[in-house]
Formats: structure tokens, C-alpha cells, sequence
């Protein structure tokens, strides 16, 4: 009886081709994890936190002076209307700020149409869940929502 060498046989061939192909799987996992780094992850979270409380003293200034808005988005226009006619500037920061792609955020200024009326244009049609600020130029005061866009009416802004 004549016995193939080894090297000539099928069966060792895929045992050694197993952990041969995990092998790649695991390299090209690496790659792809290293080209997308997520977003969320911050570094120092001491400063974060820094940054967290003069936020909130924002926040808190706009409840001091009682600043009670809506805002409307429809297609590229934004379009924010303060209850009552507190002393604002001529215009306003709105900052878009996407949950999980940091390279979707972006900010537009509102400038003052009428009394209590900002108008902003905006550079496209947004669709998902969005988290807005809004405050004056100055940025003595903050005011936010988050919101999940199409929505056909107005989305109160909060402290």
C-alpha cells in the first residue's frame, strides 16, 4: 500500500488553513478599527468637566432672564421665536451638533427678522436625532433642544 506524503494530502492543508485565515480576519479587524475612531471618547475629562459647569451657568442665565423660545426647521430654514421681547442682539448662534458624527456638526448664524423673529439658512436638509444650542454672539447665555428631524411642529428650546 502506497501512502501520499503529507503535503500531498487535502485534510492537513485545512487545518492549517484555518487559523492561517483567522490570522487575516483578525489583522484587516485592526486596520478597519484603527481608520474609525469613534467620536465619543474623551480625553480629559477633568477639563470636560470644567467646561461642563460654565455651560450650566449659561444655562442659568437664561432662566434668569427668562428667555422662553421655539424653533421650526423645515427644509434649510430655521427659524427660532422668542415668547416675549427680551433685549437680544441682531443676531444668533445656532450650533447643530450631531450624536454620534462629530464631522456632521456645524453652526449658522439666525439674524433678526421682526420683533421676536431669527431666520438662519441652513447648508442642508436634516434628517435623525440632532442636539441644538442657541445663544447670543457675546455667549452670555445658552438655550437647547434635542430633537429627532422631520418634525412638523415647533421644538421648545430649554435651559
Amino acid at each position: 500500500m502506497l501512502v501520499k506524503p503529507w503535503y500531498k494530502q487535502v485534510w492537513p492543508w485545512i487545518l492549517i488553513a484555518i487559523p492561517v485565515v483567522t490570522m487575516f480576519k483578525a489583522v484587516h479587524s485592526i486596520y478597519l478599527m484603527n481608520q474609525q475612531s469613534p467620536d465619543l471618547v474623551v480625553d480629559d475629562y477633568y477639563a470636560e468637566g470644567k467646561a461642563i459647569n460654565m455651560n450650566l451657568a449659561k444655562y442659568r442665565e437664561a432662566a434668569s432672564r427668562n428667555l422662553q423660545a421655539s424653533i421650526l426647521i423645515a427644509a434649510n430654514k430655521a427659524i427660532v421665536k422668542f415668547e416675549s421681547n427680551p433685549i437680544l442682539d441682531a443676531k444668533l448662534k445656532l450650533r447643530f451638533v450631531h450624536n454620534t458624527v462629530a464631522a456632521q456638526d456645524f453652526e449658522v448664524q439666525a439674524e433678526r427678522s421682526g420683533e421676536n423673529l431669527y431666520i438662519a439658512e441652513l447648508p442642508l436638509t436634516l434628517t435623525g436625532k440632532w442636539n441644538l444650542l442657541v445663544d447670543d454672539p457675546t455667549e452670555q447665555w445658552k438655550l437647547r433642544a434635542t430633537f429627532i428631524l422631520p418634525q412638523a411642529e415647533a421644538i421648545k428650546l430649554t435651559y
